[in-house]
């Protein structure tokens, strides 16, 4: 005669793995979303052509921020920015912005993760 309790428990794998790809997609889009803004904060401006460009060309469900000017590269990685119209522009935009956002993104994960699975 036994006096412990005996739990059955079962659950669906494939919904639960449908639920988390589902939660990943949706937080990786709003990730991207915000690194987008934080990134273009601090990306070089003088016609706002580079800015625009990264609006239009960026996936953000795949989590792919792109600047899609001919200089885009190049304003990136070299020169000195100009403060005049941005007073915030920097080289390496994106690799700032995340670097100074890093944990928002984080707590914008968590709780996708939360809501949502």
């Amino acid at each position: 005669m036994s006096n412990g309790v005996t739990v059955e428990l079962h659950f669906d794998k494939a919904a639960l793995m449908a639920r988390v790809e589902a939660a990943s997609k949706k937080g990786i889009a709003a990730v991207a979303n915000e690194a987008l803004k934080d990134a273009n904060y601090y990306a070089r401006m003088d016609t706002g052509e580079l800015i625009r460009s990264s609006l239009r060309a960026s996936r953000l469900e795949e989590g792919e921020l792109v600047w899609d000017t001919p200089y885009a590269k190049k304003m990136y990685y070299t020169g000195t920015p100009s403060l005049d119209v941005n007073p915030n522009a920097s080289l390496m935009w994106g690799h700032r912005g995340f670097a100074e956002n890093r944990a928002k993104y984080n707590r914008i994960l968590e709780k996708v993760a939360m809501s949502e699975v």
